[in-house]
């Protein structure tokens, strides 16, 4: 027993070393404007690491460092008023403000403040674009090839670049940090994480100029490791650019990922961090994208599931983009498409939209099997019958973006090059007549459409178009009287079968083959 007892204050004793606090004062930190505490944090972070681990801290105060490197074992802890700032010098940085490469058990903590001073690294162009004005440190935290990372509570503000990048990076959680960037900063996304897996965030509020968080892969060294297992949860993303983004960069799988419980919203004018943007660049405060998925570089996206997401303002609410920019991306020839497959979205509230959601591909190759279910957007409207009739170049080579195309000749949802879609219960409602079909299906195959609805505000030749859709099925039906018809065939369509609409709703310009069914009609065009 008396054994036993020792042995037992050993392990806690063993456990209160390991556990125990590294304060940067004791080794030399001081919080006085100019002083550069770079080595003296590194210090503190060198002797955790090597004493089993535990916490170096930062107590309240304003403390300048350059690039220090976090180690096996070390907590990064700042306590509440405590604020690590980036020099605003290069020659203090070796690419990044905090990094770590290979480490294990390491992480940021705590309610104080890294600040990147992002700004010193940045100038005005003649035309209101901000650009970088020298060589710049780098990722803000950039963390390689590293398990088991804790990040919590932190904030962070003023990247110069990216905000936090994860790289080939295992078994991550990032939960409660707030993420302040400058809307007028260049490239500031708020999260990458690129070729990792197992990685959990939630509870973030990031405000940001670039993409707020994104999922890609353009590391040579990890063409190999997928992006997998990641979850994404209660956020709430403010951005000018996409808000979730798997992509552009997609070399390598991507797969079992999900984004759920969030909010989009657009930046206000009143906003500090958006004053110059709104008054001196005159560009707008509202993301490109609420959602964009795209494999542009030959990767598989595979398995993505974006659920109970409430977006404002976004200029599109969904991009889905499967497309081929060539063997220089990608670093083989032939070029050849990836694939995109498997992809739900449901629970989806977009209000104030600019432009349509769309779902494509290009020639060729498919995007396959996506379901819609419960999805409410609210769009802008006022296309006119000219818009209607735009012809929408495929674009297979160009850099993806969810407004490449501007305004498309559907109001709601433009859908190319798709095998595969379920579109149960979406109601599409526009703020202003539009003579632009609300949905347009081309060259889709196995297509089923049920409780589709609209407001009255489609006014043009018809609400739905389709052409060359092959085993169509639309059920459930609640669309604009005002148009001239419910459903147009254009083209050869096969197999197209329709309940609950009259054939007197339902047009072809090259006359309709009909088919009675019980219940339905099935059309094919001549």
């Amino acid at each position: 027993m008396k054994k036993w007892f020792v042995f037992t204050l050993l392990v806690l004793s063993i456990g209160r070393l390991q556990a125990a606090d590294y304060l940067i004062t004791d080794f030399g930190a001081r919080a006085e404007a100019g002083y550069l505490n770079t080595e003296s944090l590194q210090k503190a972070i060198d002797r955790c690491s090597a004493e089993g681990g535990g916490r170096v801290v930062v107590p309240r105060g304003e403390f300048m460092i350059g690039t220090v490197d976090l180690k096996d074992g070390v907590i990064l802890y700042l306590d509440p008023g405590a604020k690590l700032v980036g020099s605003t010098e290069r020659r203090d940085y070796d690419k990044n403000l905090i990094r770590a490469v290979g480490a294990r058990r390491i992480g940021i903590d705590g309610c104080g403040t890294i600040d990147g001073s992002g700004w010193a690294f940045w100038y005005v162009k003649e035309n209101g674009h901000y650009d970088h004005a020298r060589p710049v440190p780098g990722y803000m935290v950039y963390l390689e090839d590293c398990t088991d990372v804790t990040i919590r509570d932190v904030r962070l503000q003023n990247a110069e670049s990216w905000t936090l990048h994860l790289l080939g990076c295992s078994k991550v959680s990032v939960r409660g940090i707030t993420i302040r960037n400058p809307l007028h900063g260049p490239n500031n996304d708020g999260i990458d994480i690129q070729a990792s897996r197992d990685v959990i965030i939630s509870d973030c509020d990031i405000y940001t100029s670039d993409d707020a968080i994104v999922l890609k892969n353009r590391h040579p060294k990890y063409y190999d490791r997928p992006c997998s297992n990641i979850a994404v949860t209660n956020c709430i993303l403010t951005c000018v650019c996409n808000a979730f983004k798997i992509g552009t960069e997609t070399i390598g799988s991507f797969g079992n990922i999900v984004f759920s419980n969030s909010t989009i919203r657009a930046a206000l004018p009143s906003d500090s961090l958006a004053r110059i943007r709104y008054e001196e660049v005159d560009m707008p405060l509202r993301a490109i994208s609420g959602i964009s998925i795209e494999s542009v570089d030959g990767s598989i996206v595979d398995g993505v599931s974006i659920s109970n997401i409430v977006m404002e303002e976004v200029r599109v609410p969904i991009f889905i983009r499967l497309a081929n920019r060539g063997a220089g991306v990608q670093r083989r020839k032939p070029a050849v498409a990836g694939r995109i497959r498997n992809i739900q979205i449901s629970n989806i509230t977009a209000r104030h939209a600019w432009y349509a959601s769309s779902i494509t591909a290009i020639p060729g190759s498919y995007v396959e099997d996506v379901m819609l279910n419960n999805i409410r957007v609210t769009m802008a409207g006022n296309g006119d019958a000219r818009l209607a009739e735009k012809e929408v170049d495929e674009m297979v080579t160009v850099y993806p973006d969810a407004h490449m195309w501007r305004e498309l000749p559907a109001s709601a949802f433009y859908v190319r090059h798709v095998d595969g879609l379920v579109m149960d219960r979406v109601r599409c409602t526009l703020d202003s007549p539009d003579h632009r079909p609300a949905a347009i299906f081309d060259d889709v195959k196995n297509l089923s459409v049920r409780g589709f609805s609209t407001d009255e505000h489609p006014v043009g030749a018809s609400v739905i178009r389709c052409q060359g859709v092959e085993n169509g099925r639309f059920a459930d039906l609640d669309l604009s009287e005002r148009s001239a018809s419910a459903l147009e065939l254009r083209g050869t369509n096969r197999s197209i079968r329709v309940s609950d609409i009259p054939q007197t709703r339902i047009t072809a310009a090259q006359g309709l083959e009909k088919t009675s069914l019980q219940g339905s009609c099935e059309f094919n065009t001549k």
